[in-house]
């Protein structure tokens, strides 16, 4: 007997189904008690989201007294005073390009300001020593980028030098550690720079008004304020800085303040030490996280600062922050005054203070040790939570543990409570369905992929569609994935073996054990962003054993079953969840989305989008996976239907609405603009002159614009897809290799404006070989190459040789023959560079170089300074504007950077 109800209790056919519509009895015996509970949950997902938005988009009202606090008189950070810098170097100089005179009156601006800060601080009581210095430096470094090699070289690019230190009394120890704050004053090509970096620029300049003002007598240490002049150059001036200055050796750490947005809150992007990290807990509005760090630090994010500079050649320890919220204006012509969100700067400004100020003061700036084994993270930006990877590792751990005591404790009340189970039975259901939760969270990443090629496929071509709102993306690909997610749990009543008798407490107490799981395989890795994965445990940690103890309905004599997830739990679970993810989802969107603009023709945006939307739309509903269950199989069928055929209208309104300019899904518009690189490049060895027309992003309608210049110039475009072409765009080398586009040959639209093609204004670059030496018993040639280049500005040379030694100091020749592009920047008012060079000429070649007559091929570009005023203007050939032509028909959804440049092949 005791064998045969052995037997029963493990092959007894349980129907889950059966089991989950008597809760409908208690429920409300109808799809309204599913409603209603259903209800509930969504209110409080809507609930902790618009807590979280307020809350993430929320800036501290700007200052505007002048930077006085008027009730008392003490000196605070002005945004008012700080727009007032932005305002004249965006608005009044505006393009502020290396070698350009807005360079030079830029520098003549910050120069007159600091001095001015200087003398009105003399005869305050313990004010800072102030001491100012200027520095022109020429160099050379290797910046490798986007899997790119380039070798730089600058010549007399600019930095103004800012210290304040202790009064002339203080140990002379306060001048020997010194904090570096860091922003760059020039702008790239096509943008004004408000936000980048004229923010940085006026946040220092601010600072430094604020700071020499205060006593200093209780601070340690001093801080350097360094402007720097050529950041958009490759980080030429950083460079110049952190290994040639007088006082580079002084510096202990360092704060970068930079931009690639126009509004919200800065975040901080980059921390390398502990004791760095800690002084942004000073911060009186936090916003950062390690999943930033770790992100930036894989390459995912296309950008760089001079933080990189600073930590190469320097070996500092710092934190890398930057206004992002609203990059589609980033390098763009709308990077200007008006589009600055008031409290953006107020909030960097206010944060940056305070951080220095602890440095200042407090830190003792010696032994400062780099480190990635930090874990922190900001609350909605009302704190900040710092811990090392160490407390991280036994915390994870820790939480795992009693995950585990806890599911076991599951286990064993439920074999004992139930007439038909086994512990082993009971346990190979949780394997199922937990293994469920995994596959769902597959399904929601990939399901959305799906959708992604069907809208980017070539008889649709709605290709970012989700681009100028980002909510968009949300409409388009969330409800593919939670098709995903439900219907692995629909496909979850189909798998043979044994069932739960209660799926959505099988499934809800399964939610915590694969966070175990995954807490505990990422703690391995020791990556710090798997706190995200203890968080999440732990709520689920908290609700499940609330619910087990306290929420829990009580066993009855009734035959009729009852939920055994409390409404509360999902409620103590969901709210929190969704409270913290959707912090971190404005971050990650606000970054990604923007960011697909300009990751180059090639890179499968949509799919990205897709999978960043799966991945929202998991960890933000992850505990409808077991509120799906809640009212058995047939309400979750009815439920999936609902989501098909939502997705079905979706994707029809995108395909049929989303067409034409003005459509809802049309993916650009003024301020959510498509980037266009429009050059004029001349070429002076063939006399040929091109238009060339490339797209930073792989998005529909360019064919638009492609037949509205076609029309103007009288030419049909000619297809330059591809990296084999990126040499046409050598001035902007390595970012030309992600471009994609058209090239328009303008020999007839000259010729009918009675401009002969060869016509081509100078006056032109000039490429020689000085000090030529062959050394026939080596085969070895040595010799400079010079450039004089008036009214041009980044110059670039590209050639092939077998260099043995060369002047650029601080990387080796790469070894054997191999392909070389240097791109060299000069400051304003030089013209002229020169490369020295001693190359390996081939055998078969030397009787020609010891003859005099074996030349190098050298391919040579250089960009005309005249076109930074940013609107299409050129020096005309035979007084007719290339550029000026295509600037009249580009439609008001496309941003172009221009370029007018010339190119000449030389033979030395």
């Amino acid at each position: 007997m005791a064998t045969l109800r052995k037997k029963a209790r493990d092959t007894e056919p349980l129907d889950p189904v059966s089991v989950s519509e008597k809760a409908l009895v208690e429920e409300g015996a109808s799809s309204g008690g599913a409603l209603r509970s259903w209800f509930r949950l969504f209110a409080c997902w809507v609930f902790a989201i618009a807590v979280a938005t307020h809350l993430h988009y929320k800036l501290p009202e700007p200052k505007s007294h002048r930077g006085v606090d008027p009730t008392t008189g003490n000196t605070e950070f002005s945004e008012h005073n700080a727009m007032e810098t932005i305002a004249y170097l965006s608005d009044t100089l505006g393009y502020r390009i290396v070698g350009t005179v807005e360079e030079a009156q830029t520098f003549d601006y910050l120069e007159s300001a600091v001095r001015a800060f200087k003398s009105e601080a003399q005869g305050i009581s313990g004010a800072p020593k102030f001491d100012i210095w200027v520095q022109q430096a020429t160099g050379t470094h290797r910046f490798d980028i986007m899997d790119n090699m380039v070798f730089k070289a600058y010549t007399n690019v600019t930095n103004i030098i800012v210290r304040l230190s202790c009064p002339e009394t203080e140990s002379r120890a306060c001048e020997d550690n010194a904090i570096l704050l860091n922003s760059h004053f020039d702008t790239t090509l096509g943008s004004p720079g408000a936000t980048d970096d004229g923010s940085g620029v006026a946040v220092m300049l601010e600072i430094i008004r604020v700071m020499s003002r205060r006593d200093w007598s209780g601070y340690r240490n001093s801080i350097v304020f360094l402007f720097n002049g050529a950041e958009e150059s490759l980080q030429d001036a950083s460079h110049a800085f952190i290994t040639m200055h007088e006082i580079k050796d002084s510096i202990r750490s360092v704060v970068n303040i930079d931009a690639c947005g126009t509004s919200g809150r800065e975040i901080l992007f980059q921390a390398n030490s502990r004791e760095m990290i800690d002084a942004y807990k000073q911060a009186p509005y936090p916003h950062g996280t390690v999943v930033a760090n770790d992100v930036f630090r894989t390459g995912l994010i296309l950008s760089d600062t001079d933080f990189r500079q600073f930590v190469q050649y320097g070996n500092l320890t710092g934190i890398d922050m930057a206004i992002y919220k609203n990059s589609y204006l980033y390098h763009t012509h709308l990077d200007l005054t008006e589009n600055l969100e008031p409290g953006a700067i107020q909030h960097l400004g206010e944060n940056t203070l305070a951080i220095v100020d602890y440095l200042a003061k407090n830190s003792t700036l010696s032994n400062i040790e780099r480190t990635s084994e930090v874990v922190f993270f900001d609350f909605q930006g009302l704190f900040f939570v710092v811990y090392s990877w160490a407390t991280a590792f036994k915390l994870q751990m820790g939480a795992v543990f009693f995950a585990t005591i806890l599911f076991a404790f599951t286990v064993y009340k439920t074999a004992h409570s139930s007439p038909y189970r086994t512990i082993p039975n009971i346990v190979a259901c949780y394997i199922k369905t937990t293994a469920s939760i995994f596959l769902s969270a597959v399904a929601a990443l990939v399901l959305p992929v799906l959708v992604a090629l069907f809208l980017t496929s070539d008889p649709i071509g709605r290709n970012m569609a989700w681009f100028a709102r980002e909510w968009y993306g949300a409409v388009i690909f969330c409800p593919m994935s939670l098709i995903g997610m439900y219907g692995v749990q629909y496909l979850l009543y189909a798998l043979p073996g044994p069932q739960h008798v209660d799926m959505e407490y099988g499934a809800f107490v399964s939610l915590t054990v694969a966070f175990a799981i995954s807490t505990f395989l990422t703690t391995l890795t020791s990556v710090a962003s798997s706190y995200i994965f203890w968080l999440y445990l732990s709520i689920l940690f908290v609700a499940t054993l609330l619910n087990e103890f306290v929420w829990k309905p009580k066993a009855t004599k009734s035959v009729v079953w009852k939920p055994q997830i409390s409404g509360l739990t999902y409620i103590v679970c969901a709210f929190p969840m969704t409270l913290l993810y959707t912090d971190y989802t404005y971050a990650m969107i606000d970054i990604f989305v923007p960011l697909t603009g300009r990751m180059g023709f090639d890179t499968p945006v949509d799919i990205i989008i897709a999978v960043v939307f799966g991945m929202v739309t998991f960890m933000t509903t992850l505990p409808s996976l077991a509120h799906v269950h809640r009212f058995g199989k047939r309400f979750l069928r009815k439920i999936l239907v609902a989501l098909v055929m939502l997705q079905v209208a979706v994707l029809g309104a995108v395909v049929i609405r989303g067409g034409t300019y003005g459509g809802w899904a049309f993916p650009y518009d003024e301020f959510h603009p498509k980037r266009l690189f429009v050059q004029h490049l001349k070429n002076l060895t063939s006399g040929e002159s091109h238009v060339g027309f490339a797209e930073a992003d792989h998005g529909p309608y360019i064919e638009t614009v492609v037949t509205a210049v076609e029309d103007a110039l009288g030419v049909k475009a000619e297809a330059r897809h591809g990296s084999e072409n990126a040499n046409e765009w050598a001035s902007i080398y390595p970012f030309s290799a992600f471009l994609g586009g058209y090239r328009f040959n303008t020999k007839s639209y000259l010729e009918a404006n009675g401009v002969k093609p060869d016509d081509l204004p100078g006056p032109f670059p000039k490429l020689s070989a000085q000090n030529d030496k062959y050394d026939p018993a080596t085969g070895v040639r040595s010799f400079s190459i010079v450039s004089v280049s008036p009214t041009y500005t980044w110059t670039v040379i590209a050639f092939d040789a077998d260099v043995l030694t060369w002047s650029i100091t601080d990387s080796e020749p790469l070894e054997g023959p191999t392909h070389y592009i240097v791109r060299h920047v000069v400051g304003h008012g030089n013209d002229a560079w020169k490369l020295d060079l001693s190359v390996r000429v081939p055998e078969d070649k030397r009787a020609e170089a010891k003859a005099g007559k074996w030349k190098m091929r050298f391919e040579f570009t250089a960009l005309e300074k005249e076109n930074f005023a940013g609107h299409g203007i050129e020096r005309p050939t035979g007084g007719v504007g290339i550029l000026g032509v295509v600037r009249d028909v580009l439609p008001i959804w496309t941003t172009p950077t221009w370029l007018s440049s010339v190119v000449k092949v030389w033979e030395l």
